[in-house]
């Protein structure tokens, strides 16, 4: 246990980081990449079709996924089932008055409430799904993520604004009776208007079902629902400003730099770092979301989206690489940080050789996927990415038995006598 103590207290974990100023400014994307998947093409928008700033593209079936909508000014070079591409063209007078045109819609004077509210949200970009589930208790997550984002801070502290325009259409959205803020205890911050909850502020403290036990004190409680700060103030920005969501918060950081920016939906992670002064060498790794729980990714032209946290440079040499196939040692280390108390040497281990049955059995669906199993692993292998195969690959053939009974319950169907023409 003094070895967890030690772990969790590593100072790199700590998830308050004293930044207090309000965010930079992006940089005017030249090209963006739209992430469309699951979405339906507005009629028109086709391959060198004109756009302009806040013209929808795509609508998404799910009613809890916000529609999309261009960023820019430009011109659509490709589309593909995953992406919409967009190159910045000047506007001509048409596109610059079709963008003036758009009009602002005052949503705090909207008479929607609930579902009626939720689909009006989502025809602004938002996604619903977190805050408007139903529950009796919402608490909203207010700590950073992951270890090394840092907007969390600034949207408690500079942005209020936007935070508490958000919190009054959240009221009116969600069936919940009674919202709560958690924040860190250290931060010495008090809201009159909202029920506000001190929690710690040490990784692996801000995974959701983490916060619920620290505010509530119990573990898998019934009707308590959590949304994330970033969803809030991306709620209360498409309040304040009228107009749908095109535009994001993200930490952008390095070994030696970090600083918050906004951004636009769609900017391309090479053009983000370069304008934070942030150099790309050989060798580095490229992670999207956060440095624990994250992605590596493959290019500098992937993209970001509205619920992206953040983008990182981990500089070759500054943490030992994964081996890959390297075999579990049984050291025990990972069990000992594991903070839904499982076993992920065995978890990954059965993933490995695909033997993704037998995790059900030990209760892989309450990995939190922190990522502490991966980081303390001494045999350095992907444990963590070994568990989201493996979750993957369960929620594959779950859905295959669901369309396979579908199926099977069809084929089966009597066929009444009206059907059979009344013999």
């Amino acid at each position: 246990m003094k070895e967890l103590f030690q772990i969790i207290q590593d100072p790199r974990f700590h998830l308050l980081y004293g930044v207090t100023q309000r965010f930079s400014l992006g940089p005017q994307p030249q090209r963006v990449r739209l992430n469309r998947e699951g979405c339906k093409l507005v009629e028109g928008v086709t391959k060198r079709a004109s756009v302009y700033p806040n013209m929808r593209l795509a609508v998404h079936p799910n009613p809890g996924k916000g529609d999309k909508f261009s960023p820019i000014f430009g011109k659509i070079t490709d589309v593909t089932e995953r992406s919409i591409f967009i190159d910045y063209v000047e506007p001509d007078e048409g596109l610059f008055n079709a963008a003036a045109a758009v009009k602002k819609a005052d949503l705090l004077a909207a008479p929607e409430q609930g579902q009626d509210l939720a689909l009006l949200l989502k025809s602004f970009g938002l996604n619903t799904r977190s805050l408007g589930q139903d529950c009796s208790t919402l608490i909203i997550n207010g700590l950073n993520p992951d270890p090394g984002v840092t907007w969390a801070e600034p949207m408690l502290l500079a942005h209020q604004d936007t935070i508490r325009a958000g919190l009054k259409v959240l009221r009116r959205l969600s069936p919940a009776n009674r919202i709560i803020l958690a924040i860190p205890k250290e931060l010495n911050l008090h809201f009159t208007d909202i029920e506000v909850a001190h929690v710690p502020a040490h990784y692996p403290a801000s995974i959701n079902a983490l916060v619920v036990k620290a505010v509530t004190g119990k573990e898998n409680t019934e009707g308590v629902g959590i949304v994330g700060l970033h969803n809030l103030w991306s709620l209360g920005h498409v309040v304040r400003t009228g107009l749908p969501l095109t535009e994001t918060v993200v930490t952008l950081g390095s070994l030696e730099h970090s600083g918050n920016y906004i951004v636009r939906e769609g900017s391309l992670i090479g053009d983000l770092l370069e304008f934070a002064n942030i150099t790309v060498h050989t060798g580095d790794t490229l992670v999207r979301g956060g440095p624990l729980r994250g992605e590596s990714v493959d290019k500098l032209t992937r993209s970001i989206t509205c619920g992206t946290p953040g983008v990182f440079v981990v500089e070759a040499g500054t943490i030992p690489p994964m081996e890959g196939h390297s075999p579990c040692i049984n050291c025990g280390a990972c069990v000992m940080t594991c903070p839904a108390r499982l076993s992920p040497s065995i978890l990954s281990r059965n993933a490995e050789f695909a033997l993704h049955d037998r995790n059900i059995a030990e209760h892989i669906t309450s990995c939190l996927e922190c990522g502490l199993c991966g980081y303390v692993c001494i045999a350095r292998r992907p444990v963590l990415q070994y568990i989201r195969l493996s979750k993957y690959k369960l929620a594959q053939a779950a859905a295959a038995r669901m369309r396979a009974e579908a199926t099977r319950t069809t084929a089966i169907q009597p066929v009444s006598a009206e059907a059979q023409g009344g013999n």
